[in-house]
């Protein structure tokens, strides 16, 4: 997985603005159980250009980056603090993983 991209996708569900329910509530689902495993995981963008999710990775950097598994991927290709500072996003974020599946299903989460 690359770690190329600076911004958000226009679509990606960690931005508010983005379209509801482009995810299915299994990946939802997935993202929550995954995210309280303390080894995690390491999401690639929804458009599967090869690059890490930019959303998912701001919101790993805000909480210190609980994701085992994206510590070693981060080591492994080399990212700098650099990078992880000139990432950005034009429009707000959720707050959280659980307001996010929230504001997509609310029934569900």
């Amino acid at each position: 997985m690359e770690f190329k991209c600076k911004t958000p996708c226009k679509n990606c569900p960690y931005r508010k603005d983005a379209p509801l329910q482009l995810w299915s509530k299994d990946e939802f689902s997935d993202l929550i159980k995954k995210d309280a495993d303390y080894m995690g995981a390491t999401y690639g963008c929804h458009k599967n250009n090869g690059s890490v999710c930019v959303g998912w990775l701001m919101d790993q950097d805000k909480r210190n980056f609980p994701s085992i598994m994206l510590r070693l991927s981060l080591s492994k290709s080399h990212v700098t603090r650099e990078y992880l500072d000139s990432l950005y996003c034009k429009t707000e974020l959720f707050k959280s993983i659980q307001e996010m599946a929230h504001a997509n299903f609310p029934k569900l989460f």
